[in-house]
């Protein structure tokens, strides 16, 4: 079983309830705000802590300040698609999951992966749209079982 090692940021507030752990954090980015909201929920139930990116942009941004332990991706983000966040995350080494969501044809979603994995990124098995929300919460859980716990910084004295 592969684990991923739980992000670290010391900007991040998701530190567990009482145990001194950092609650793995789920980039959600898509630019249709009720597939954030659900995908979110999802994540949340996972016991992730959630954030949302609109744009490529704006998950480039979030991307360079935090680091993140899963992500969804649509393929589709307004004028900009998916594959080009693929090559961002390549060129930032990223090694953390990346699930795919979208209404693409299973075709795309499917070459979509294929480019992902030979830039050496983490491209799990992709969900299409409408999202069978079973699934893809067990897909979650999935990743989320396999990060490695990480304690939070303890302020400086």
């Amino acid at each position: 079983m592969t684990e991923y090692q739980a992000s670290q940021d010391v900007s991040d507030d998701r530190s567990g309830p009482s145990d001194g752990t950092l609650q793995p954090g789920l980039l959600v980015i898509d630019d249709d705000t009720s597939i954030c909201t659900v995908v979110e929920k999802l994540g949340e139930k996972a016991g992730f802590a959630a954030t949302r990116a609109v744009s490529v942009n704006e998950a480039a941004d979030l991307l360079r300040v935090r680091r993140f332990d899963c992500i969804t991706l649509d393929l589709s983000i307004g004028k900009d698609t998916g594959i080009e966040l693929l090559g961002i995350l390549s060129q930032m080494a990223c090694t953390t999951p990346i699930i795919i969501i979208s209404g693409s044809m299973r075709s795309m979603r499917d070459f979509a992966v294929s480019i992902g994995n030979k830039m050496n990124l983490v491209v799990k098995e992709p969900f299409s749209k409408p999202i069978d929300f079973a699934k893809l919460r067990r897909a979650l859980v999935d990743v989320r079982k396999k990060i490695k716990p990480r304690q939070t910084i303890a302020p400086a004295a």
